[in-house]
């Protein structure tokens, strides 16, 4: 009686219902679909050797319908990302025996699936401040880490409130976890896991990475407890996150590899659980991935600069014809401008904004934001106007320039006075763009006054 109209324009499958959904009513979609897996490895998913592969983007997903733009029906391109809403899924996964699978949400059946020793090891790791090596070398191969007598076992997997579902599967892969508390009043814990190669030689201390990033979002910067009770970082390859779990290829430095392990969970706050468009505004997720872990960055790995290489990439690019208004959409822009506007030039905005405000009152703001929007899909006025209202200010001086307008940074001393015993020197803001002031004053090649202004001066 409800026999649809399919249509197929893009990546977007419409089917008009005859008979429509009327607010607060439900209707159930049953969908038979099948998936290929790439054969080559890719940043997001596909296979990474003959028996380890990352599966994304594998199920069809209902487009999220908003107050801003009705239904969603930007097409999926690679530079056009994540934009779903919550769901609760509950999976189940029925592969040969031999294979794990790691995957979003908290795996319900390792007690079906696991022989006794490694079992404990599992639910040791819930526990354990420590990391607990689950699969190690010499278990590789073995026939004795799983219980299952048949060809196949299954995997059930079950994820509350999160926008999508991904999984990675080996059949030889090392597996660490570790946990940590992150509720004193109710003694909740996060769940934080490995899984990679025996190659990645950076990966063996990549579970205590994770584990302090997540701690370090949790209480210093946003300063939010980690959402989720679960996250992974699975060594595929190149760097790509979904909901509890990442896709990250190896690094050949510790800097390297706590930077790239950072970056993906800090997604976790931003697009997943505050529900950002991503495919709109990758400066709302992106830059902040790249902004919120700095200060762990530079405290994990010694002689770490993120904060200059940021500047160095906008700067090598700033003024140009293709650095454009943070606000103009993706798909309207080109893989050139892409890249600076997600991830440096916002990245450098935030940061600046936190210099500006000072961290009490940056990190109030920042809360409240993610408190109060989580799940609702806000947009960059959202994340504007609650800044202005926590503040208690009107920061449209620095919105502006930032985000809307073609500013660029220049800074230039326009002019310089010599008094009888002090110096006038003026400075103009050519770029329009609101920086901070580090004016050096030196006599004899020695600096002998610093004078630094916020981008308040503006």
């Amino acid at each position: 009686s409800n026999k649809s109209v399919v249509n197929i324009a893009g990546t977007n499958l419409i089917l008009k219902l005859k008979n429509k959904i009327s607010p607060k009513s439900l209707v159930n979609l049953e969908i038979e679909w099948s998936v290929k897996i790439p054969e080559v490895q890719s940043v997001r998913f596909g296979s990474y050797d003959s028996t380890s592969m990352f599966i994304a983007y594998w199920y069809p997903q209902i487009s999220v319908y908003d107050d801003v733009d009705s239904w969603d029906r930007m097409d999926y391109s690679g530079l056009v990302e994540m934009y779903n809403d919550c769901n609760d899924f509950d999976v189940s996964l029925n592969v040969p025996v031999g294979y794990h699978i790691w995957a979003t949400g908290v795996w319900q059946n390792a007690d079906e699936v696991l022989k006794q020793k490694y079992l404990d090891k599992y639910k040791l790791a819930w526990k354990s401040d420590e990391v607990i090596k689950i699969f190690e070398k010499e278990d590789l191969g073995s026939k004795e880490i799983y219980k299952t007598k048949n060809d196949f076992h299954t995997f059930k997997f079950t994820g509350e409130n999160v926008p999508d579902f991904a999984f990675g599967i080996s059949d030889h892969f090392l597996w660490d976890a570790s946990s940590f508390e992150v509720d004193k009043s109710t003694g909740k814990r996060v769940y934080v896991t490995t899984a990679y190669r025996l190659s990645a030689k950076d990966y063996p201390d990549n579970c205590y990475y994770a584990k302090e990033t997540l701690k370090y979002f949790s209480f210093e910067m946003p300063a939010v407890p980690f959402p989720y009770p679960s996250a992974t970082v699975f060594n595929g390859g190149g760097g790509m996150e979904f909901p509890m779990i990442v896709n990250n290829g190896s690094e050949d430095s510790k800097a390297g590899t706590v930077g790239l392990t950072s970056h993906e969970l800090a997604h976790q706050y931003m697009p997943f659980y505050l529900g950002t468009n991503e495919r709109k505004y990758p400066f709302m997720d992106e830059g902040w991935a790249v902004m919120l872990p700095y200060d762990f960055q530079e405290r994990m790995a010694e002689g770490n600069t993120p904060r200059l290489r940021t500047i160095k990439g906008y700067e090598d690019f700033a003024g140009n014809e293709f650095d454009l208004p943070l606000m103009i959409p993706t798909p309207t822009i080109s893989w050139r401008s892409y890249r600076i506007s997600a991830y440096n030039k916002p990245a450098l905005a935030y940061d600046i904004l936190r210099k500006t405000l000072g961290d009490n009152l940056f990190l109030k703001a920042l809360r409240t934001y993610i408190e109060q929007w989580n799940g609702k899909h806000p947009i960059p006025t959202d994340f504007f106007f609650t800044f202005n209202e926590v503040s208690n200010q009107d920061l449209s001086w620095f919105w502006k320039p930032w985000f809307y307008d073609f500013s660029y940074p220049d800074l230039a001393i326009e002019n310089v006075k010599s008094k009888r015993s002090s110096i006038v020197i003026q400075i103009k803001n050519q770029g329009k763009l609101p920086l901070p002031i580090k004016l050096q004053v030196m006599l004899n090649d020695e600096v002998v006054k610093e004078i630094y202004k916020t981008a308040e001066v503006w």
